[in-house]
């Protein structure tokens, strides 16, 4: 019986720690499926986290990285659009993220500026 106890606290815990709120992985540490490019400017970027890990972190982790991918493809802003989220074994969110260089569009007022994303999220991962 005790064997049984140590087997399922094991397993409890590994299951546990697999699930729990991980740090966020860079751009250059995506997986193959995370990112697809749709035309020159546009992609669908996912991000993936713990079940456990809130929605806010799990936004916030996506703006992250539609930005990297924004610099890093020469563009400055970013607009979202056609969000889709699953939420199983871990949670998951894909976005549409259409790209833009030079003046900011005045078109719409959810448009990100690639630059000011990172400067605020790194503020706060080294505030944590």
């Amino acid at each position: 019986m005790s064997k049984v106890k140590d087997t399922v606290l094991t397993l409890m815990m590994v299951v546990t720690i697999g699930c729990t709120t991980g740090q966020y992985q860079p751009l250059a540490g995506a997986a193959r499926g995370e990112l697809e490019q749709l035309k020159d400017n546009v992609y669908r970027v996912e991000y993936r986290v713990g079940s456990f890990t809130s929605q806010a972190q799990l936004d916030a982790y996506l703006l992250r990285r539609c930005a990297e991918l924004t610099l890093r493809e020469g563009y400055d802003f970013f607009h979202l659009a056609q969000r889709a989220d699953v939420l199983a074994f871990s949670r998951r969110t894909s976005m549409t993220v259409t790209m833009y260089k030079g003046q900011k569009p005045v078109w719409a007022g959810d448009v990100y500026d690639a630059k000011d994303v990172l400067v605020r999220s790194f503020a706060v991962s080294s505030s944590d």
